[in-house]
């Protein structure tokens, strides 16, 4: 009999997989814990072994990947799911990714590949959403706007990181920066940081810094990503308010954009639906470490009935009707062209929205996502030559 721990933390689709869980007939507990470390934590550990050992559950399921879950999980026998939805993933070790109990389901096809070459049990799985949790009340027109985005700025540290550097080494990195921001639907960064390049980087630190810091390649490209990232942002909202009415709702505040109307944060299931729904264009602008695959932001406005516009994405021009079901832009120019067209354009932008809208709920439910993928592993221990099939399958399944 089929038992889930479904571990739980101040996340996204929370309720929708649980909601599919209880439609599948699966049976669950709910385990909450917010976590101040994700790789280091006694009291966590003590409490999550101890609902363990008391019950007699056949899989530990959470959303994004918990190493302290995953060791419990090797040591007491017991297969672990996790469905990631965040790129990278943040922890500082990756090392207990290769535990055999793991089954981490990535969102992002490139990153699950990547994963599979190391010989970790990752596996590609789009993202879900659903409309049910996404109820539209009666406060929803003074959210109406020409345009909006939710998400970070991504104000990052890399000034203060590069300033001590040499000015061969500071034009090296602007160099990486600003190759990527030309390049839209392709990420070049990890290409452009060689092993020469890290060791001249720390050879500089190394005479200034009195903590004995280094730079590692995973931090200084997910510093390069996000500064990228963050340009590119600031450079759509800079432009773009100075034509129509933008909304920002996000934690970060760039006192620059002047004419952009800053709202704050958004609750994802209170605020969210509201703000993709009202607008009359949602943006997406990925972040650069996402290779190929759906960010949540783009399935969430389509799952609201929002119009969207969004950076290229290789996964969305397989699962979506690019044009017909969402509005993919090329460059900043295009972005401000297509912008103006669909919003002289109303009939047609909501046509589209409410194409994107059809397919995500036919095609985009937790319960279908569940149902299809997770169920073939839900019972596997440490079979190898088991497991080994499976990853095949899912390999080259559009689950």
């Amino acid at each position: 009999m089929r038992k889930i721990l479904f571990f739980q933390w101040h996340s996204f689709m929370n309720q929708g997989m649980e909601r599919a869980l209880k439609e599948l007939g699966w049976e669950y507990d709910v385990f909450f814990y917010q976590f101040t470390d994700w790789e280091k934590d006694d009291k966590f550990v003590q409490l999550f072994l101890e609902k363990i050992k008391n019950s007699h559950y056949t899989d530990v399921l959470s959303v994004n990947y918990a190493p302290l879950i995953s060791d419990i999980c090797k040591e007491q026998g017991i297969p672990y799911t996790a469905w990631v939805y965040d790129s990278p993933i943040h922890i500082r070790n990756t090392k207990n990714m290769e535990n055999d109990c793991n089954r981490i389901f990535f969102f992002d096809r490139g990153q699950a590949e990547n994963y599979q070459k190391q010989g970790i049990h990752a596996f590609h799985m789009p993202l879900a959403v659903d409309t049910e949790v996404f109820r539209i009340n009666n406060d929803a027109e003074k959210y109406q706007t020409d345009i909006s985005l939710v998400g970070k700025m991504y104000q990052t540290e890399y000034t203060y990181f590069t300033a001590p550097l040499s000015e061969y080494m500071r034009g090296y990195l602007e160099g990486i920066v600003n190759s990527q921001m030309k390049l839209y639907g392709g990420y070049m960064i990890p290409d452009l940081i060689t092993e020469t390049l890290l060791e001249r980087m720390n050879q500089e630190y190394q005479k200034i810094a009195t903590d004995g810091f280094q730079m590692g390649r995973r931090e200084l490209e997910f510093m390069l990503a996000c500064e990228t990232t963050g340009r590119e942002r600031y450079l759509a909202l800079a432009l773009l308010s100075s034509h129509f009415h933008v909304d920002l709702y996000s934690t970060d505040k760039d006192r620059r954009l002047e004419k952009v109307h800053y709202r704050g944060y958004a609750d994802y299931y209170r605020q969210m639906p509201l703000v993709f729904s009202q607008s009359r264009i949602n943006l997406n602008i990925s972040l650069k470490t996402i290779l190929t695959g759906i960010p949540l932001r783009v399935i969430d406005v389509l799952g609201c009935g929002g119009f969207l516009i969004s950076n290229y994405q290789e996964e969305m021009e397989e699962y979506l009707d690019i044009g017909k079901e969402c509005v993919v832009y090329e460059n900043i120019e295009d972005l401000f062209m297509k912008t103006q067209y669909y919003l002289s354009h109303e009939e047609e932008r909501k046509s589209i929205a409410r194409a994107g809208y059809e397919r995500v709920k036919k095609d985009f439910t937790f319960k279908e996502r569940l149902g299809k993928c997770f169920h073939r592993f839900i019972k596997i221990k440490y079979d190898k030559t088991i497991l080994q099939d499976v990853i095949v399958y899912a390999g080259g399944t559009k689950c």
